[in-house]
């Protein structure tokens, strides 16, 4: 009787340590990347190791951006030093670095760029980055920087703010709308 009382504790006692085991287990994070990483994390289900996933690409990330950026790309406006005039530009690249190819098409006497070209035929002056330079809006290249930088040529020219010198598509009509009340002309 005394045996089977003793092995009936045994047991008990057993059932006890496996909770505590499984109560102790690590936990190991992976950042979810692809569906491969769950061959990798298949490696541990013998373990003692709990799985857990995280992303890389959170709701926040998607909808804020990056302002620690001190020298970005997107789209970027030169302001003509004689008549204040302006030009609008993209470039996925810093835009110091485009800005000082404008420059050296300026001093090359080349007119590639509309801005070269507004200064060199106008006899106009250019000033350095940090007095003419400015970031508009800051992104990515891709389709979504031609929609926001045809949307600021289009203001632009329809403010008069814009260089001559500058192309310009059609007007799409859409760009009003998406202007606030106080920005449209």
């Amino acid at each position: 009787m005394k045996d089977r009382e003793i092995e009936k504790l045994t047991r008990q006692d057993n059932g006890k340590q496996e909770q505590h085991k499984n109560n102790s287990r690590k936990w190991a994070t992976f950042t979810y990347h692809s569906p491969l990483i769950r061959k990798v994390t298949n490696l541990f289900k013998n373990t003692d190791i709990r799985i857990a996933f995280r992303t890389t690409n959170t709701i926040e990330q998607q909808l804020t951006q990056k302002t620690s950026d001190k020298n970005p790309s997107g789209i970027y406006e030169i302001k003509c030093d004689t008549c204040k005039k302006k030009y609008v530009g993209q470039s996925g690249r810093p835009i110091t670095i485009r800005h000082k190819e404008h420059i050296r098409y300026i001093k090359n006497c080349n007119p590639i760029s509309a801005y070269a070209a507004h200064v060199l035929y106008n006899r106009h002056e250019f000033g350095t980055a940090e007095d003419i330079l400015q970031l508009i809006r800051p992104c990515r290249k891709g389709s979504r920087m031609n929609q926001w930088e045809n949307l600021y040529i289009q203001t632009y020219r329809q403010q008069g703010r814009l260089i001559e010198e500058q192309q310009v598509g059609e007007e799409n009509p859409l760009y009003k709308q998406a202007l606030p009340p106080n920005r449209r002309t």
